[in-house]
């Protein structure tokens, strides 16, 4: 299927490691986009992530700067590799280097603090594009054959985009779809930039649709780029998954071995965004590595922990608040499922994993398991009163290879169908019958006790699946009606207990049995707290 792709700068952030030449100890830090208000990649850094030990793929137009002091450790050896899979030879581009910076820079000795996101992994870069910007099935195939099979990518990340119809039937979301399900890697797509609709190849339903951020403040990225692609896809499902930062990235280029540039702007280009979630998958890959668990590193469940964990509250392209508090707000066509939160995503799959069919009593985890034929799977989780039950399930579509043909799994599409349960056995949530391959649930409890997670298979097919869930528990003196901020509507409830006595009053912040000044100072101190991630004025 011939096409012509357009470059859709899918760049990337870059950053730098101290080298160990400097008298100063290695610092894994970025300025702009990794800090907290941002993918928060600086946070899982600091406590010694770096990616180490695993290859991120990039597939794109051109190829990567391989030479660039950015690539370099402390002798002197890149880690980063090119190839052409076109005939018309290595050919470097200022996109493909940033790209590739923003995931694994380790910086130089004119930008030492300027690192990737996983400076501790190594990136291939394949070119697909020839002279003519022309790319073909083969391209594509014999690409992903050399990076995912040959060089063991786990993650591959795209910089390039085609406008086709993105329905998810293309020849190139299947393979993409393909690669994910038979060799279990985590695809990095990008819901692309300045169309009416997410493009291919972001309409993959095993990858990671990303769209991208502007800054609002210094080092915030709180709104969607007016160029960043919407969603939902042509067929009507659920894409973007996840947003980025994108604007203000200081990255490695391909002008020189030692030129960089600041790039990105309140478009919010999809470029400078998708390596974030790469390099943040890579990190978590790294992690699992480190573990003897043998399904931390499933792309499924890395995946799930990833969109478990965004942070929800983002503006759209005008600006407008998309309250994620309120039930039908979950998903978003701009943001997705909200900001990429790299310490909050390694610290769920850091989290125990739990087991269906047992009783689960921890705050947060994660499970993966196999679905059989028409099967159940249940999770009863303990949770409190006015806690948020934030869950997220995915599955991969099945793709198989005949030759150079790519087929979609035979109808129905393997399914879940999940439904919550509170303590009463009232359903609280229910999805059935969706096109989507990945479900999200964010819901305010009630009533505190067991509330029972089913996943019920629809087909009579087998899959695997992961799950990950957090109970998000409520801001301290933040009374009903929860609204995510300690203020004056909570003061009220100091105000209409006080100077009572008697056991169990809401307002005996101090457990002595009365409410007066003692009560008032211990509430005083929690004055005008928020959560942010629900909080709107």
């Amino acid at each position: 299927m011939p096409a012509n792709i357009r470059n859709s700068m899918i760049c990337a952030i870059a950053g730098a490691a101290l080298w160990a030449a400097l008298a100063a100890p290695k610092a894994y830090a970025i300025a702009e986009s990794t800090g907290p208000d941002g993918s928060n990649v600086r946070a899982v850094q600091a406590l010694g992530q770096t990616g180490e030990g695993v290859n991120v793929g990039l597939v794109s137009a051109r190829n990567t700067r391989t030479t660039h002091e950015a690539f370099k450790d402390p002798n002197g050896v890149s880690h980063a590799f090119s190839y052409d899979f076109t005939g018309d030879g290595i050919e470097f581009s200022g996109h493909d280097t940033r790209m590739a910076g923003e995931v694994i820079s380790r910086g130089d000795y004119t930008h030492p603090d300027y690192i990737g996101v996983a400076p501790g992994a190594d990136i291939h870069s394949a070119r697909i594009a020839d002279n003519s910007n022309q790319t073909t099935n083969a391209f594509l195939t014999d690409a992903l054959d050399e990076l995912v099979i040959g060089q063991n990518c786990r993650v591959i990340v795209t910089g390039v985009q085609s406008d086709d119809n993105a329905d998810g039937n293309s020849v190139w979301t299947k393979i993409y779809d393909y690669y994910a399900y038979q060799y279990d890697v985590v695809f990095a797509t990008a819901s692309g930039n300045y169309a009416s609709q997410v493009t291919i190849f972001g309409d993959a339903y095993n990858g990671i649709t990303t769209g991208g951020l502007r800054v609002t403040d210094p080092d915030v990225y709180l709104r969607v780029g007016s160029g960043t692609n919407s969603g939902p896809t042509v067929d009507g499902r659920r894409k973007p998954d996840i947003v980025a930062p994108a604007q203000n990235q200081t990255l490695p280029s391909s002008e020189s071995d030692t030129a960089w540039r600041t790039v990105g702007s309140d478009a919010g280009q999809t470029s400078y965004a998708v390596p974030h979630t790469a390099g943040v998958a890579a990190l978590l890959l790294g992690a699992a590595d480190q573990t003897s668990d043998p399904d931390d590193n499933r792309s499924e469940a890395i995946k799930a922990v990833i969109v478990n964990s965004t942070f929800p509250n983002i503006n759209d392209k005008n600006n407008n608040p998309t309250y994620p508090a309120e039930p039908n707000n979950i998903w978003h066509g701009d943001r997705g499922y909200g900001r990429i939160d790299a310490l909050r995503a390694y610290e769920l799959l850091n989290a125990d994993k739990v087991a269906e069919g047992g009783d689960i009593t921890q705050q947060k985890g994660w499970a993966y398991d196999t679905m059989t034929s028409y099967g159940q799977h249940s999770y009863s989780v303990q949770a409190e009163r006015n806690d948020r039950l934030v869950l997220t399930v995915t599955w991969h579509r099945e793709i198989t290879k005949n030759g150079p043909m790519f087929t979609e799994e035979s109808a129905p599409k393997f399914n879940l169908d999940v439904t919550v349960k509170d303590p009463c056995d009232t359903v609280i949530f229910a999805e059935t019958a969706t096109l989507d391959n990945l479900e999200k649930v964010d819901v305010l409890l009630e009533k505190t006790g067991m509330y029972e997670i089913t996943l019920d298979n629809t087909t009579a097919k087998s899959r695997g699946y992961a799950l990950a869930f957090e109970l998000v528990e409520p801001l301290v003196y933040d009374f009903e009606p929860i609204d995510y901020i300690v203020d004056t509507g909570d003061l009220l409830v100091i105000s209409d207990q006080w100077l009572l006595q008697g056991e169990a009053l809401e307002a005996d912040l101090t457990g002595d049995e009365k409410v007066d000044f003692e009560d008032f100072a211990e509430f005083t101190l929690y004055w005008l707290n928020v959560n942010p991630a629900y909080y709107n004025e």
